[in-house]
């Protein structure tokens, strides 16, 4: 069976329903039928069942990173950090002659725009050399011990997030914060030396990436902050005379800059504790935490559910996911943004291709009152679009297996489609959502239950 096949059967009907009673609803359409055929609706209910789940490790191909250390009462700690190469244009050169040929200083440069926590609370940063070329695996479980020279910083300073400078600002009231760190100028000196001395290292990007593998950014001191770093920067400081054509010299101070970027390879680690309590069975909810790999599992009841709604149309399947009051500590963590829900052996392959939902096999949350989040904060809840799709397509490829879902928090890139009366809002990308964020996902009482709208049609 292919997959356009299931989909047809699964979206061919759309019924106007007056009551969601288990079993036959009512015969509709009778007006527009033959006078031998009628339709019966039917409204069937089934019990999900929900567990919380941990995986080591998350796909995180980003030029984003996470620097820091938080603690909450009931998520646990968390631990994040990062190891970056940096871009370099094929063929770099310095723009001018530094006098003297030597270089004046060298900073590490962290923009951010958000952090979590206490913005007072004293950190330290701590800036490793790597020394073995990095790997392009993504996953969040990399042991920086791997590729750096752990027993020799480079440089170590202490900051707190609020110390940082503001950069630039905007009518809304967000902010991009700057916080820079000396180095040894001995860095600097090593790369201009070496675009005099041996300019092949600067070919190309490999190249480059051989002769200056990257840096290992990680905080050894302080807990209760985590800043979300936009952009990371090694500058180059260095003056030159210019020479006027009336003779007279000037001093010019400049500086050139290499940006971890797309382009190269940045690897974030995150460490989580004290989440045993996470994964152990109650009766009241599930949970989610990022970035942990703390999803909750649904299984969907679907070889029953084959048998109940045997040579029926699957009209609908309602999915609401609703979640418990958020903490009311200082600092307690948010819902995240969007919830996606995919077959749970599709996890592997669905970050790594870039995939976004297809409403087949996989669904992102969506709420009519927002186009930045998937979820009504007022009523708490993170609706789904009807999964009758998911449901057909499943119960024809793996008929005599239930259906196994993860429900995961991810972040959404977005692109507007303006029509000639209307526009909307459509995904371009998808990604675990890395921020720190906590949910908790009710599974008392009746919101396990999944409501199956289904029609047959009788040949009289």
């Amino acid at each position: 069976m292919n997959i356009g096949q299931y989909m047809t059967v699964a979206v061919g009907s759309c019924l106007l329903l007056a009551a969601c009673d288990d079993g036959v609803i009512s015969q509709v359409g009778n007006s527009i039928l033959p006078d031998e055929d009628s339709i019966t609706v039917y409204a069937d209910t089934f019990q999900i069942a929900a567990s919380t789940v941990k995986y080591d490790s998350l796909y995180a191909r980003t030029n984003s990173g996470f620097l820091g250390e938080f603690y909450d009462p009931l998520y646990g700690h968390l631990k994040s950090d990062y190891i970056g190469q940096f871009y370099c244009e094929e063929g770099f050169s310095f723009a001018h002659m530094p006098d003297n040929g030597k270089i004046d200083s060298v900073l590490l440069a962290l923009y951010y725009d958000q952090w979590k926590g206490d913005p007072s609370i004293p950190m330290q940063i701590t800036v490793y050399p790597v020394t073995r070329q990095l790997t392009k695996n993504f996953y969040t479980n990399v042991d920086p011990a791997a590729f750096c020279d752990m027993q020799n910083p480079l440089a170590s300073q202490a900051y707190s997030a609020r110390s940082g400078t503001v950069v630039d600002s905007t009518t809304t009231g967000s902010y991009l914060w700057l916080h820079t760190f000396p180095l040894p100028v001995e860095w600097g000196q090593r790369i201009y030396d070496e675009t005099i001395g041996n300019p092949s290292s600067f070919d190309n990007q490999e190249a480059f990436n051989r002769f200056f593998p990257g840096f290992h950014i990680t905080t050894d001191y302080g807990s209760g902050n985590i800043l979300y770093v936009n952009s990371t920067q090694l500058r180059i400081y260095y003056h030159y005379t210019l020479q006027s054509s009336a003779g007279e010299d000037s001093v010019v101070y400049t500086g050139e800059v290499f940006n971890v970027s797309k382009d190269v390879i940045q690897l974030n680690r995150f460490q989580n504790a004290n989440t045993e309590q996470l994964l152990e069975d109650n009766d009241d909810c599930t949970y989610l935490k990022t970035p942990a790999g703390i999803f909750t599992r649904l299984v969907i009841p679907s070889v029953e559910i084959s048998k109940i709604i045997e040579n029926r149309v699957v009209n609908y399947v309602s999915m609401n996911l609703k979640y418990m009051p958020q903490e009311d500590w200082l600092y307690a963590l948010t819902p995240p943004p969007y919830l996606l829900l995919i077959p749970e052996d599709s996890i592997g392959t669905f970050f790594e291709n870039r995939n976004i939902e297809n409403s087949v096999t996989s669904y992102i949350s969506t709420y009519s009152g927002s186009s930045s989040v998937g979820y009504d904060e007022s009523g708490r809840v993170y609706p789904f679009p009807s999964l009758s799709n998911l449901l057909v397509y499943h119960v024809a490829v793996n008929p005599d297996e239930d259906l196994r879902l993860l429900v995961i928090p991810v972040s959404r890139s977005t692109g507007v489609s303006t029509g000639y009366s209307s526009s909307y809002t459509y995904t371009t990308g998808l990604s675990h959502y890395l921020a720190p964020s906590g949910l908790k996902i009710r599974k008392d009482g009746d919101y396990m239950k999944m409501v199956i709208i289904s029609s047959y049609l009788n040949n009289r």
